[in-house]
């Protein structure tokens, strides 16, 4: 007998609903379980780049002893709620341990073989929604303030050359020709050609939108446990119903860390609370993506709007925002475009949100079965690439699910590396 029962996907957010549309591609139903407040709280809010050359893990070396400088400065880009270190401390130490510099090469490498491809794996999905128009590929610039600055990224620069990214240097006069609108601040850049942008809530509206044209189930409801039987997983309770499935894959960002407990298994699993600002178009806009590498902030054009996205904040998942992040980002967004401050002088057409990366120390997401149930899959932890990664990350997802070869070694990512 055909088994009719679908494949749950914990988790709606891009990284759950590329899965699923790659599960539907391989000839399977489809179950999609995951609060909207869930799916807002990590796709929606993003940078919108689609960039296969981030490859830098967060932990580098050297990056322990910037960390006190950094919280130091009240405008800095890293913020610690010290209520929160000693939950953080585990996860911490492997941070620690994870900037030595044997270990980025390896995690550098893994990276790139997830993300490179990541502008592939996306072309398929966006053929079926008929979402072509919600790309578009000018690359980026990596902006410097300063000569340390630039000085200071040649390990990031070095790294990402390593794992075959091409980069242009561009000094202060061809920056000002290759982007007129950027402030005269900027003293040089990195061009990366790669990189596509998109407008992550419209990108996550059209691709489920298809999905659920293309007969997946999408349950507005929280997912509490994964019932199995001692062998497989069985079912998807939610707080409303339980849902007999054949497999379940687990893409619930940063609420995934209670089904791996529940299956048996053990991750380093926080979140690097992240916000951004979006003010209405400016005069002249950017037409491409531009990080100012020193403040650590993506500003992206988006649909006649410009967003400035970044800062990282360590304090969990339920303390309140702290807007004065935001409010960061909004000067900083300002000093990097001086047509900036006009367009947001309407303090009621800026908009400011705030989210949630799920990431672990070593910066490489979770991904593969379970140890224990061979029927359950993980798809989490992407940190700052979960746009870039989420196409890439389903593909290979939903190849085993269906029983194939993944299209990349999984090993550096699977789960054992936490026992």
């Amino acid at each position: 007998m055909t088994d009719t029962r679908p494949v749950a996907v914990i988790g709606g957010g891009l990284v759950g609903i590329c899965t699923a549309a790659y599960l539907q591609r391989a000839g399977l139903p489809v179950l999609v379980i995951g609060r909207q407040t869930a799916r807002d709280a990590a796709s929606l809010g993003n940078a919108g780049c689609i960039n296969g050359s981030s490859v830098v893990p967060v932990a580098m070396p050297g990056v322990l002893w910037q960390v006190p400088g950094w919280l130091m400065q009240p405008d800095g880009p890293l913020v610690l709620r010290w209520r929160y270190l000693p939950r953080m401390a585990p996860w911490l130490a492997r941070f620690v341990t994870s900037s030595r510099p044997e270990r980025v090469a390896a995690q550098a490498r893994a990276l790139r073989s997830l993300l490179g491809p990541a502008l592939d794996a996306y072309r398929p999905l966006l053929d079926d929604a008929h979402a072509n128009d919600l790309l578009t590929q000018r690359g980026y610039l990596i902006a410097y303030s300063s000569r340390e600055g630039m000085d200071g990224d040649a390990g990031g620069v070095a790294l990402r050359e390593q794992n075959g990214v091409a980069i242009d240097t561009l000094d202060a006069n061809a920056l000002r020709e290759f982007e007129p609108t950027l402030s005269p601040r900027f003293i040089g850049a990195r061009y990366i050609a790669e990189t596509g942008h998109t407008t992550p809530h419209a990108l996550l509206a059209r691709l489920t939108a298809h999905a659920v044209e293309r007969g997946a189930r999408i349950v507005d409801d929280e997912a509490v446990s994964i019932e199995t039987n001692g062998v497989q997983a069985v079912a998807v309770h939610t707080r409303s119903m339980r849902h007999d499935v054949r497999a379940v894959v687990v893409a619930a960002g940063a609420w995934s860390a209670r089904f791996v407990t529940q299956l048996g298994d053990r991750v380093l699993l926080d979140t690097e609370r992240g916000y951004h600002v979006e003010m209405p178009a400016l005069p002249a806009m950017p037409s491409r993506p531009v990080m100012w590498a020193e403040g650590k902030l993506f500003a992206t054009p988006m649909q006649g709007r410009l967003r400035a996205a970044g800062t990282v904040e360590l304090a969990g998942l339920h303390a309140p925002p702290d807007w004065r992040r935001a409010d960061l980002l909004l000067r900083q967004v300002r000093e990097m475009f001086p047509q900036a401050g006009a367009a947001s002088a309407d303090s009621a057409s800026v908009t400011r949100w705030q989210g949630f990366r799920p990431s672990t120390p070593d910066s490489l997401p979770v991904l593969g079965p379970a140890s224990r149930v061979p029927n359950a899959f993980y798809a989490f932890g992407h940190g700052h690439v979960g746009l870039t990664a989420a196409a890439s990350t389903g593909r290979a997802i939903a190849a085993l699910v269906a029983g194939e070869r993944a299209p990349l070694d999984l090993s550096p990512f699977s789960v054992a590396r936490f026992r």
